[in-house]
């Protein structure tokens, strides 16, 4: 083959290769709009939103606490006010339980994490509960044959927004030689803790998932009908007569001023028809809603964001 027209060849080819990018991704060509340019908005109505262009994937912040595009990456925040709340029920309570406090209630700055008989006493607990002003109030069945008692308080835990802490609370009843029952049944049910957080306010409300409790067996011989859900601590002693009991639950590590970033939720993606998208606000407000939209390929991507403001309004009958 003559070399000039092979050399020719090669070069034709290198051209193709270098105009056919196959790491390339589509520029985006994207738009949103409220749909027949909805000036009122009230609670409750369905809010269409229609979209322009094709991208492959579109994310919706709908601008609500915990859904903001702004607060995407955020992972600290100023805490500018905390409070704990909680209700305590105490049941079936015989006489050498009652006229005293089967529970407490502790924190603790340095508790290292161990949830073990060791770890406990490692650290420095303070207890917040008492009779004393200015302590947390917790049941004590406190007169004559009182076999139940609820007690519900509230603390300012403002002096914790800035530290990391552990949250505990202390089930311990001596032994009744002369008694052939259970110990008092307790539920701890609610258990709030409240940050108002820039303007906007943070509940924590569920002591297994949000709370993270954990709990520690130090005297009693079974482990029955102890827990933390999502709605309570329970601490309600089986088979344990004549038993000096000692359970701890005790929370994972607070820290009020660490939050998860805010979410959007993913409407469309690559093999989705998506030519616009509905949502309904449930409380009044002013939001700043964002769409964002990306083509996305395994080595590129290009992307697009749309923010608009919408004020909600409270219907008024």
């Amino acid at each position: 083959m003559n070399k000039r027209f092979l050399y020719s060849l090669l070069l034709m080819a290198g051209g193709l290769f270098v105009s056919c990018d196959p790491d390339k991704v589509d520029d985006i060509d994207f738009d949103v709009n409220l749909r027949n340019n909805a000036q009122e908005v009230y609670v409750g109505d369905e809010v269409v939103f229609d979209f322009s262009g094709n991208p492959d994937y579109i994310v919706f912040y709908s601008g609500e606490d915990g859904k903001k595009y702004a607060n995407k990456d955020r992972l600290k925040v100023e805490v500018e006010s905390m409070k704990l709340s909680y209700t305590i029920k105490q049941q079936y309570t015989e006489p050498p339980y009652q006229n005293r406090a089967s529970i407490h209630i502790y924190i603790s700055e340095n508790f290292n994490g161990a949830y073990t008989a060791d770890g406990i006493n490692k650290a420095t607990w303070v207890e917040l509960s008492g009779t004393e002003e200015g302590q947390l109030k917790v049941p004590t069945c406190t007169g004559s044959n009182v076999r139940a008692e609820t007690v519900s308080d509230e603390a300012d835990f403002s002096t914790y927004k800035d530290k990391k802490f552990f949250l505990a609370f202390r089930y311990e009843t001596p032994e009744a030689p002369e008694l052939n029952k259970d110990q008092p049944r307790i539920d701890v049910q609610p258990l709030t803790l409240v940050k108002e957080v820039e303007g906007s306010i943070i509940t924590m409300t569920n002591p297994s998932k949000e709370f993270g409790f954990n709990y520690v067996y130090l005297k009693g011989k079974t482990q029955k009908n102890y827990g933390a859900d999502d709605s309570k601590l329970l601490f309600q002693p089986k088979e344990t007569q004549n038993e000096e009991i000692d359970v701890w639950a005790i929370s994972q590590q607070m820290d009020a001023a660490s939050v998860a970033p805010d979410q959007g939720e993913p409407i469309k993606a690559l093999d989705m028809k998506s030519p616009s998208y509905s949502y309904t606000y449930k409380s009044p407000g002013e939001y700043t809603v964002t769409f964002v939209a990306s083509n996305t390929n395994m080595w590129n991507s290009e992307s697009a964001v749309k923010e608009m403001k919408i004020t909600v309004k409270e219907r008024v009958e």
